[in-house]
C-alpha cells in the first residue's frame, strides 16, 4: 500500500481526453491530453527551494475518427426487403492519465513533485481470418435450421454396416468376459483394447445413426411443411485474450526519481456477417427432396470425403469438410445482401510504480491510468453467401472438444496395438 504523501498540491483540472463528433458527416478529431509535471528541489542546509520541474503543455496522441455512407431511408429499404447495407468504421479513443504525488529525501535534499501523465494503451488485434470463418460457418448453420434440410448420403452409403454393428454390440457382453479373463495375462492391455472397441463402436456407430435417424425425420417433415418465406440469418464469433507489458522507470517526476508503469490489457474482438435471404423451397421448380435430402449429385464430393478412412482425424486439425460443404452448396432462393462488421476493442490500466536512486528515500503515490480504444468496420459483401476456405484450425478451435477427440485417437491406437480378445 502506498504511503500517504506529506502534502496535496491542488492540481489544474484537466478534461478526461475523449473525442466529441457532429452527426453530420465524416469526422476526425484529434485525441489530446494535457501534460502537467511540476517539482520543486530544497537544499536542506540553507531551507533555499528552487523549481526543479515545470511541465505544462497539449500532446496529441492520435486521431478518433468516423466515416460512412449516409442513408435516410433506410427503414423503409428494410421493410420492404431491399438492401440498406452501407460502409462505415469508428476509431475512438479515451484515457484517464496517470496522476501523482511524491516526495524524496536525502541527507542533504528533499524534493516534491506532481503531475499528470500518460502511460500509453496496448493496441494489438489478432488476425480476424479465423473468426471471419467461424463466423461463416455459424452463419450457414443458422441457415440450414431454417431450411431444415439433412446430408443423408454418407449414412445411407454407410447402412450396409449397420448387421455388422448390431453383430459386435451383441458381442459386447463376451469380449468383456474374455478381456477380464486375459487381464493378468497382458498386464491390462486386453481391458484397454476392449474399452477403445466400445469407445469407437458407440462414437462413430451407435450414436451417428440415432443422429441421422433424427435427422431424417426432422428433415422429411420440414420439406413436407415447408414455406418460401423471408430470413435474416446472423453468424458471430468473437476472441477475448490478456496481454501485459511493463515500462521502464525513465519518467522523472522529481529529484531523484523515475516513474514506470505495469500495463494490463483486456481485448476483445469479433466479426459479425448479416445475410438477408428469400427462400424459395416451395415456388422454386428446382428445389427438389432430393436436394432437402442431401442426395444430388453435388453432393458427392463431401460424401466421398466422409466416407474416406480417418477423413474425420484430418478434419480435427483442417477445415477440409467445411470447405467441400460450401464450395458445392446451391442456396434454395435469392440473397438479397451480405454484410460483415469487424470490432476491437482493448482496455488498458497503467499502475505507476517508483524507483528512487541510490541514497534517497521516497513517500507518496500515484493513481493509476486508463486507456481505451474502440475499432469498428462494416463492409458490404454484395449478394453471395461466404464460403469457408481449407485451412489449418487456431489452436483454440483444435481445443475444442479436446478431451472427445483423444479419446478417440487413443482407442484407435488402442484398437490396433493391442492383444487379440
Amino acid at each position: 500500500m502506498a504511503v500517504k504523501p506529506k502534502f496535496y498540491p491542488i492540481l489544474p483540472r484537466t478534461k478526461r481526453s475523449y473525442a466529441s463528433y457532429d452527426k453530420a458527416g465524416p469526422t476526425s478529431v484529434p485525441f489530446k491530453y494535457r501534460r502537467i509535471k511540476s517539482a520543486t528541489w530544497t537544499t536542506k542546509a540553507t531551507g533555499l527551494t528552487v523549481p526543479y520541474l515545470s511541465d505544462d503543455a497539449t500532446v496529441t496522441m492520435g486521431t478518433s475518427s468516423k466515416g460512412g455512407t449516409k442513408n435516410p431511408g433506410w427503414r423503409i429499404l428494410i421493410a420492404k426487403g431491399g438492401d440498406a447495407t452501407s460502409g462505415y468504421s469508428r476509431e475512438i479513443h479515451h484515457y484517464v492519465p496517470i496522476q501523482y504525488s511524491v516526495t524524496t529525501e536525502s541527507v542533504g535534499y528533499s524534493s516534491r513533485g506532481y503531475g499528470v501523465v500518460h502511460g500509453g494503451g496496448i493496441i494489438a488485434p489478432k488476425d480476424f481470418s479465423g473468426l471471419r470463418e467461424i463466423a461463416i460457418g455459424r452463419l450457414r448453420n443458422s441457415l440450414n435450421g431454417y431450411i431444415g434440410n439433412a446430408q443423408l448420403a454418407a449414412p445411407l452409403a454407410e447402412s450396409r454396416e449397420i448387421f455388422r454393428l448390431a453383430r459386435s454390440i451383441n458381442s459386447l457382453g463376451l469380449d468383456a468376459v474374455k478381456a477380464a479373463l486375459a487381464i493378468k495375462k497382458t498386464g491390462g492391455k486386453s481391458a484397454a483394447k476392449l474399452f477403445a472397441n466400445v469407445w469407437l463402436g458407440f462414437g462413430f456407430g451407435i450414436n451417428p445413426m440415432l443422429k441421422d435417424i433424427e435427422k431424417a425425420a426432422n428433415s422429411i417433415l420440414d420439406y413436407t411443411t415447408r414455406q418460401d418465406r423471408r430470413v435474416r440469418v446472423v453468424g458471430t464469433a468473437s476472441l477475448e485474450f490478456q496481454t501485459g507489458t511493463k515500462d521502464p522507470p525513465v519518467e522523472t517526476v522529481a529529484y531523484a526519481l523515475g516513474m514506470g508503469s505495469t500495463n494490463s490489457c483486456r481485448h476483445v474482438q469479433g466479426v459479425q456477417i448479416v445475410a438477408g435471404i428469400d427462400l424459395q423451397m416451395r415456388t422454386a421448380a428446382s428445389y427438389s427432396v432430393a436436394d432437402h435430402l442431401g442426395l444430388k449429385i453435388s453432393d458427392i464430393p463431401s460424401t466421398l470425403w466422409e466416407l474416406t478412412p480417418y477423413s474425420w482425424v484430418v478434419d480435427y486439425y483442417a477445415t477440409v469438410s467445411p470447405w467441400l460443404d460450401d464450395m458445392f452448396y446451391t442456396l434454395p432462393g435469392v440473397c438479397k445482401y451480405v454484410s460483415q462488421a469487424e470490432k476491437y476493442q482493448s482496455d488498458t490500466y497503467n499502475a505507476p510504480y517508483f524507483v528512487p536512486s541510490p541514497g534517497f528515500t521516497w513517500s507518496g503515490g500515484g493513481s493509476p491510468g486508463r486507456y481505451r480504444y474502440m475499432s469498428f468496420t462494416r463492409v458490404k459483401l454484395g449478394t453471395v453467401l461466404p464460403s469457408r476456405s481449407v485451412r489449418i484450425k487456431s489452436v483454440d478451435e483444435i481445443a475444442n472438444h479436446g478431451i472427445t477427440k483423444l479419446l478417440n485417437l487413443a482407442s484407435v491406437l488402442a484398437g490396433r496395438r493391442g492383444p487379440k480378445l
